[in-house]
């Protein structure tokens, strides 16, 4: 039940979150989001500091688990480079992803004063950079990809590109809009990349 009420509590702060802002949201609303009293709040968490370390951790483990089984479940790399590229508009362009995008957002804002935060932000960053990488050498080690393509130079700026999307995503939140710029970074990667 211990582990059920946390992550109950933590769906509970990022929808209240998502709503007012991370700074806003005060433990009342963050109980209302979740369905419990403050007071199971504060049997779980000492205060909002620690409910804000406990939802990075949750969407850390959450989310990369489920990109990767997303992505794993292709060989080619150039299909594990599409998938890649298409499980933000999963995510975030959902209806239901929304309030996950508008956190993401909140959390670059607050990760200059949450070391906690910003810690997370640089994992995320690598381990994403680390996987766009790896797809890259792939692909160029089975032809896929051309041999002159730098693997750490792409996996940058597509990085730089999806996060960018998303935060224009964030201020015009039309799914078709991100799904628009997704297609053209996928066409300018294959420009770049395809032998074919």
């Amino acid at each position: 039940m211990g582990d059920t009420r946390r992550r109950q509590i933590l769906e509970g702060l990022l929808k209240a979150v998502a709503q007012h802002g991370l700074s806003d949201c005060n433990m009342t609303e963050v109980a209302q989001a979740a369905g419990v009293s403050r007071g199971i709040l504060h049997y779980y968490f000492k205060n909002k500091h620690e409910m804000i370390g406990a939802l990075v951790e949750h969407l850390k483990d959450s989310n990369l688990m489920s990109f990767r089984s997303e992505v794993d479940q292709y060989q080619d790399p150039a299909e594990q480079l599409r998938a890649s590229l298409w499980y933000p508009v999963q995510a975030f362009g959902k209806s239901g992803g929304a309030p996950l995008a508008k956190v993401w957002i909140e959390f670059w804002g607050l990760a200059a004063n949450h070391p906690e935060v910003h810690s997370f932000i640089l994992q995320v960053q690598q381990s994403l950079r680390a996987h766009y990488r790896d797809i890259i050498k792939r692909g160029i080690e089975t032809g896929v990809f051309l041999a002159d393509a730098d693997p750490d130079r792409v996996a940058a700026l597509i990085l730089a590109s999806l996060e960018g999307t998303m935060l224009q995503w964030h201020f015009n939140p039309e799914e078709a809009f991100f799904a628009g710029q997704l297609e053209i970074l996928e066409r300018m990667l294959a420009c770049t990349l395809r032998q074919d």
